[in-house]
């Protein structure tokens, strides 16, 4: 099956129908669901529904290491949970579970801010139907939605001090997979090279240089998405 074949010719492309058909759908998922469990939900259906979410989190995530392991393609290299978006996985499904405002106010912004990008211009080999494609789309989806859902359901909302609390650990974070790359010959979260397709990073290198030196580009560029994302709220909490 093309679903599960690590020579499925299908390769990914920008914006192609199948890209722009799926993040339509996801797009559509995001505002519908939310809003329906605002007005009809229960506390039993918001217990079912986080829970519900948080496995399906960790069951892609899990399957598709499982599928890298099985055909050979897992390597210390790339296959481990350090790209921010991989790591927020295991983030979001525990934020889920316990319904954790302090572990919100990080995910805000790392969800919004790097998923979105992510979501957008993918860094994916393999095309739809491949498994590759799906899951891709199932955890960044799935990531931003947990997002949407905890502020629009639960009412949960970003202060100005989780600004500070986000790129508290960011920052910190960052270093430790800069190092990690060092010593390994990886690119997590693209410290050490261009992204196979434009993003942000490739706007960075353009502007200040070749790594490491776009490494100051992308530190400007998580405060202002940090600044840019808590607006919103500004005026959520002028109006209240």
């Amino acid at each position: 099956m093309n679903i599960f074949n690590s020579e499925f010719s299908g390769r990914f492309s920008l914006f192609t129908t199948a890209h722009l058909v799926t993040i339509t759908l996801i797009f559509l998922l995001w505002i519908t669901i939310p809003l329906l469990l605002k007005k009809y939900g229960t506390s039993k259906s918001d217990r079912i529904f986080r829970c519900s979410l948080a496995i399906l989190l960790l069951v892609q995530y899990l399957s598709w290491m499982m599928w890298e392991v099985l055909t050979g393609h897992f390597t210390v290299g790339h296959s481990l949970p350090l790209n921010l978006c991989d790591l927020s996985v295991f983030l979001c499904a525990f934020m889920l579970f316990r319904k954790s405002y302090a572990m919100f106010e990080i995910l805000y912004f790392w969800a919004l801010a790097g998923t979105v990008q992510s979501f957008i211009t993918p860094n994916i080999y393999f095309g739809w139907p491949h498994l590759e494609f799906i899951v891709f789309y199932i955890q960044h989806g799935g990531e931003i939605l947990t997002i949407l859902y905890l502020v629009i359901v639960s009412g949960f909302y970003p202060r100005p001090v989780s600004i500070l609390k986000s790129l508290a650990v960011f920052f910190p974070y960052v270093i430790v997979v800069y190092i990690f790359n060092l010593f390994t010959d990886s690119n997590y979260m693209f410290l050490m090279a261009d992204t196979p397709h434009p993003s942000t990073v490739t706007r960075m290198i353009n502007i200040f240089g070749n790594p490491p030196r776009h490494l100051a580009g992308l530190g400007l560029v998580a405060i202002l998405s940090h600044l840019l994302l808590y607006i919103p709220f500004l005026f959520i909490r002028k109006k209240n």
